[in-house]
């Protein structure tokens, strides 16, 4: 191939490769990062091409009546009624702890836990809405509160919750509380209050619990000791009110002579109904109070006494209950020492029921009590917006994958070449003297034949040597004659004077 024509053709070969390298990038960034699979070539509407043929031929009129046509009896399956939907019930179970205090609230430490936990027990009501509130004994101060499970405070002030409960969930809501030191002398429980809306009768269905505030431990004060049995009620199919015996032990540890008293607290719904022979007197101090007189009791001395309770069916139906017993011995000419111990009140459950979990649960991350938390709604849309950023930039990856490609086709396609006509002298680029001016003759006046051409580039062209040897081109023969290394030893030139 002459040298235009590989001049012509490696121009030809590098525009086709640019057209290649265009139609590639246009195709891969113009089209849509996601294609609708729904959407498609959809088929040309047909359109009914009218025929000529020729019109039906009429009937003739016949004189008889026409023909009946009847169509056949249809059988119908016999249709089901729908089942009726069910009706939703709306109800909750409520449990509540008592703020239970340890050896460490007689060293200045108060603080203690309210637990209420709540459960959604009705039928085909999907999540139900519990709302409650709860109000604390004399003594108790809360000081901070949190919910989980769908629980929420609604109110710090009021001290009420609310709770978004899925049937059969529970939810527990934790009160901390912080009990004063002189708290352990007062008496008075505690109340918590839940209800749902029955919007089947538009009503609202309402649960209440008592709880207190119970001593794991009696104040260490000498001179005095005081004791009380912890009751058990026998099993009951349903509740029903009942009967218990409490026996409270008074003892002067002391060694002066004083006058015993002791005072039951009984928790609602519990009465006391019967006061032992020990008791000198009694009388009714509040609704929730009695006290008995006991008598001197010299150094040493114990007395036991058995008081008997009467539980309702209410008080029954919320067991554990939690009263308390104070004791007072007050020598002659001294002040009275006080001193106090708890009991309970506990029995099997009601036939079908089942106290929920009262335990406070770990405490959860400090987050807003009401609605979702920003940073979960960030890290979605953080999320979403990674997977959009993906998904869009997916055409300029493929497209910078195939420049890539095309670039690596053409550099090999070039080296190639280059390494086929590495010989060629010409192989960049003619220069002006070799390039021939194209004329056009007519024909039959075609100008004769040029010359050969020399195969040695006019920019090389040695020029003419003078006659005469060049020093250093050969060597000098004996008869005076001079041997040029390019000629034969006949062609001798002679010896020039």
């Amino acid at each position: 191939m002459d040298a235009p024509a590989a001049h012509r053709t490696r121009w030809q070969l590098r525009a086709g490769s640019l057209v290649l390298l265009t139609t590639v990038c246009s195709l891969v960034f113009t089209a849509p990062a996601h294609a609708d699979p729904e959407e498609g070539p959809s088929d040309p509407p047909s359109v009914e091409v009218p025929t000529s043929n020729p019109p039906p031929p009429t009937e003739e009129p016949t004189t008889g009546p026409p023909p009946t046509t009847e169509a056949p009896p249809t059988t119908r399956p016999p249709t089901k009624p729908p089942p009726p939907s069910p009706t939703p019930t709306h109800n909750l179970k409520l449990s509540v702890s008592d703020i239970v205090v340890g050896d460490a609230y007689w060293q200045g430490d108060g603080a203690a836990e309210l637990v209420i936990a709540v459960q959604n027990i009705g039928s085909h009501v999907g999540a139900d809405q519990v709302n409650g509130f709860y109000v604390l004994p004399s003594g108790a101060q809360p000081v901070g509160v949190y919910g989980t499970a769908g629980c929420v405070v609604t109110d710090v002030k009021a001290l009420s919750f609310g709770c978004r409960l899925g049937e059969g969930k529970v939810g527990r809501v934790v009160v901390k509380v912080n009990v004063d030191e002189n708290a352990w002398k007062l008496s008075g429980p505690g109340t918590v209050t839940a209800s749902v809306r029955d919007t089947e009768h538009n009503r609202d269905l309402v649960r209440s619990r008592n709880f207190t505030i119970r001593f794991t431990a009696q104040p260490p004060t000498p001179g005095i000791a005081l004791s009380a049995s912890q009751l058990e009620l026998p099993a009951a199919a349903a509740p029903q009110a009942q009967t218990a015996q409490l026996q409270v032990k008074l003892r002067n540890t002391g060694a002066a002579k004083g006058a015993g008293a002791v005072e039951l607290v009984t928790p609602p719904g519990v009465d006391v109904v019967s006061f032992p022979a020990a008791c000198r007197s009694h009388r009714r101090i509040a609704e929730d109070r009695d006290r008995c007189d006991l008598g001197d009791l010299t150094a040493g001395r114990e007395v036991a006494a058995t008081f008997g309770l009467a539980i309702s069916a209410a008080a029954r139906e919320q067991l554990p209950l939690t009263g308390a017993v104070h004791g007072y011995l007050t020598p002659a000419g001294r002040p009275a020492v006080e001193t106090r111990a708890d009991y309970r009140i506990t029995g099997p459950p009601i036939a079908g029921e089942s106290p929920l979990p009262t335990d406070a649960p770990a405490s959860p991350a400090p987050v807003p009590l009401v609605g979702g938390t920003g940073a979960a709604r960030r890290d979605d849309s953080d999320s979403n917006l990674l997977s959009s950023e993906q998904l869009s930039s997916a055409p300029f990856v493929v497209g910078i994958v195939g420049l890539v490609a095309v670039v690596g086709f053409l550099v090999v396609l070039s080296l190639r070449r280059r390494m086929s006509g590495a010989g060629r002298d010409d192989d960049d680029e003619l220069s002006e003297d070799e390039v021939e001016e194209v004329v056009l003759v007519p024909a039959g006046e075609l100008p004769a034949a040029p010359m050969p051409r020399s195969p040695i580039p006019r920019s090389i062209t040695l020029p003419r040597l003078p006659p005469g040897p060049v020093a250093g081109s050969g060597f000098r023969h004996s008869d005076g004659s001079f041997r040029d290394p390019g000629r034969d030893d006949d062609d001798r030139l002679p010896e020039t004077s």
